[in-house]
């Protein structure tokens, strides 16, 4: 088993625009300095996890000290969605800024860079969010929040089989198995502590299989977080059991389904390599190939 790095390209799937370049859909940030990055510790569509409650992430967490300035990125008319939370509306189109005490008022009207409160204690970050036409956007997506910068590779540290949540050595795969990616990536900016060196969910995930060099089955795309939220009822299709979210000084396991009971009989007996690949928005890659071998007549 081995981890390789691929060089950064750009899916079409995603249907982003690789360059990153600001342009008339983009914005900047919501604390100062607005011309400059912040480091991001939680992605758009991270799992979310608490008691029996599974849910995607739907913004980005910018993270800051408590007291922080939180502005408005874009002018449009102020809605308090609770004591804490603070919407930004305008033609459609609307920014959300979570865990915020509010220094504005119901229904007023805010200009661009407008000081709209201040980080509240303990949460040390400002939940930020887009929603246009109802749904909610990824702010990291190319064109959107700038400037933003990742020139960082996701990494699979892990794949495996299993059936019934019991796990299928590589060595003799037989039947309908789960096939499962452990993947993660890593905030290309230094996150303070206590929430440093915590991963974050890569963009896409797909996988194929090889024998003898030659292609058998080809890519397939299971993971595919591209620029809008998942509905709730996709969790148990993306993330596996095991799963876990970030906490304070404790990362998160990020483990993902690339398939579900997928027939082995498909293929011949024999030696197999299965290649996972896991892309970030910007197209940086990483590849962990998976050798196994299938046993069904055995």
């Amino acid at each position: 088993m081995h981890e390789t790095d691929g060089r950064p390209e750009c899916p079409q799937t995603l249907l982003l625009r690789c360059e990153g370049r600001a342009g008339p859909m983009s914005y900047s940030w919501p604390l100062e300095p607005f011309d400059q990055a912040h480091p991001v510790r939680a992605y758009f569509n991270d799992p979310r996890i608490s008691g029996k409650s599974r849910a995607f992430h739907f913004g980005i967490d910018v993270s800051a000290p408590d007291g922080t300035g939180v502005y408005a990125v874009e002018a449009g008319t102020v809605h308090l969605e609770n004591p804490r939370a603070i919407s930004v509306a305008a033609d459609g189109l609307e920014f959300g800024y979570w865990h915020v005490v509010p220094a504005v008022r119901h229904l007023q009207e805010v200009s661009r860079h407008q000081l709209l409160g201040h980080i509240d204690a303990p949460w040390l970050h400002v939940h930020f969010a887009e929603r246009r036409g109802g749904e909610y956007r990824n702010p990291l997506r190319p064109g959107a929040l700038t400037p933003w910068h990742d020139g960082t590779r996701p990494k699979i540290t892990r794949v495996v089989f299993s059936r019934n949540g019991t796990e299928i050595q590589a060595g003799s795969v037989h039947g309908a198995v789960d096939v499962i990616a452990e993947a993660f990536d890593t905030p290309p900016l230094p996150v303070p502590p206590p929430w440093e060196g915590l991963p974050v969910t890569p963009a896409r995930l797909r996988w194929r299989v090889q024998r003898e060099g030659e292609v058998v089955r080809p890519w397939h795309t299971p993971v595919d977080f591209g620029a809008t939220l998942l509905p709730q009822a996709a969790f148990p299709r993306i993330y596996a059991p095991g799963t876990k979210q970030n906490h304070a000084a404790e990362p998160g396991l990020y483990r993902f389904y690339l398939a579900h009971t997928w027939s082995t009989t498909a293929l011949r007996d024999g030696s197999y390599k299965l290649q996972v690949q896991a892309i970030d928005l910007n197209g940086n890659t990483g590849t962990r190939t998976q050798p196994f071998t299938i046993a069904n007549n055995v």
